[in-house]
């Protein structure tokens, strides 16, 4: 929402803004791998609180950048401060809650990516118009991490068998009474143990190979890769699409972001309602959907010119972000992961997952300022929508390839065949 705002400060041009923008999102992209080891290696509290305090102090600190070189190596060191809070943020679902409920769950996890940039602009703009300057917007959000730090102390805990405060009911609930009377083991990673009960409930051993070396995971990166050049292209540059080409003033031209993100909201809830609940735990009906109406979406945003009603925007724009939440970056990526693989592995299967994001990300941010049309009436951005929404289809066509490990088939094949199920089981699973 303060892009233009930046922008104009330090007098950066619509190729600069490009590359400032990527090294957030290559920064955010390298740590992937990394960040996925950690999560797994030394748990999920430990590495989420990394994460916010990192939040606060690079926010702190964007406020002294001066020039667009400062602002580029900023973006670089946040963007890798803050990749670790993905992957810590799924493991904790994927271990928390049972396969039944894990769509809904996360849902509400995902919830915090789009209720968040809704409220941006209603916060930040204003703080930069009453105190005169950008600057103090970041001033004073650095400081919303300290509670949170606060909570994740307070309330966060690796494992629920670990938690004094979970019963053994709730245990029961979680893992199975068969799960919890079997295993008790202590070896947290997946990939290092040599029998299940070494295991803790609800894991089974799963090699590196299992992980690195799974179609379905490295569909998951190309889907990653297209769904989110689609997303953050859109959302990172709708503000100055709605400013410059739309001629609308900035507060409400920081707004069209917004209702991308509110799209974003009823988009994870309702996915993961139906997931669960319509599609019985089958994750990937949601992701063949997402991307292909997102597409139509945006492929009709192409028309829009000065003059448009805001509703007819308003309304598309929701619908992009709607849709877009449906992909395998945008929701339900945690759960599929745990259940194609195990819990235990979703940090170091989703690093690899988010890193084909992040690239795609990262380039979608000079790839979008290279293709934005100069004329004399003003900025057209209506070549990056049909790249946005080109994208948006083969998002769809890598999740067809994907197993669904309900039917134990690509759901593609499971409907083709009249809904039969498949002979697909994990590698590591006794024949």
């Amino acid at each position: 929402a303060l892009l233009p705002l930046i922008v104009a400060s330090l007098g950066m041009t619509t190729h600069q803004t490009g590359w400032v923008l990527f090294a957030f999102f290559i920064g955010y992209a390298s740590v992937q791998p990394f960040a996925g080891f950690v999560t797994d290696l030394v748990g999920p509290k430990k590495t989420l609180a990394l994460s916010v305090g990192a939040f606060s102090v690079f926010t702190w600190t964007m406020a002294m950048v001066n020039t667009p070189e400062e602002l580029l190596v900023r973006n670089v060191l946040f963007g890798i401060a803050q990749g670790f809070e993905v992957t810590a943020g799924s493991r904790l679902v994927a271990t928390w809650f049972p396969m039944r409920t894990r769509g809904r769950a996360f849902a509400f996890h995902q919830t915090a990516y789009t209720l968040g940039p809704v409220f941006v602009p209603f916060i930040a703009v204003p703080i930069a118009q009453a105190l005169g300057s950008w600057r103090w917007s970041f001033l004073i959000i650095a400081f919303f991490g300290l509670p949170v730090l606060a909570l994740i102390d307070r309330f966060i805990v690796d494992r629920p068998e670990r938690d004094p405060r979970v019963s053994d009911a709730e245990l029961n609930y979680i893992f199975g009474e068969e799960e919890i009377a079997k295993k008790h083991g202590e070896v947290l990673d997946p990939a290092k143990a040599h029998s299940a009960e070494e295991l803790p409930p609800g894991e089974r051993i799963t090699p590196y190979r299992e992980i690195f070396l799974n179609r379905s995971v490295g569909l998951m990166f190309a889907a990653g890769f297209f769904g989110l050049l689609a997303t953050w292209g859109l959302t990172t540059w709708l503000p100055t699409y709605g400013y410059q080409q739309l001629k609308l003033p900035l507060l409400i031209a920081g707004t069209l972001s917004s209702i991308v993100y509110a799209g974003s909201f009823c988009g994870v809830i309702t996915g993961g309602i139906l997931s669960d609940k319509a599609f019985g735990m089958k994750r990937t009906p949601i992701w063949i959907l997402g991307g292909l109406v997102m597409a139509a979406a945006l492929l009709w945003a192409t028309t829009f010119q000065p003059g448009v009603g805001l509703p007819v925007v308003y309304v598309t724009f929701f619908i992009a972000g709607f849709f877009s939440s449906w992909t395998p970056v945008g929701q339900l990526f945690a759960p599929y992961l745990a259940e194609l693989l195990t819990p235990g592995a979703v940090g170091r299967s989703l690093g690899v997952v988010v890193l084909g994001g992040m690239i795609g990300s990262a380039v979608a941010q000079p790839l979008t300022a290279y293709l934005i049309i100069q004329t004399p009436a003003g900025p057209q951005f209506w070549p990056a929508f049909v790249l946005f929404a080109v994208c948006g289809v083969l998002c769809s066509a890598c999740v067809c390839g994907m197993i669904e490990p309900r039917v134990r088939r690509t759901y593609v094949g499971y409907v083709l065949s009249g809904k039969r199920e498949g002979q697909w089981k994990p590698q590591s699973q006794p024949s």
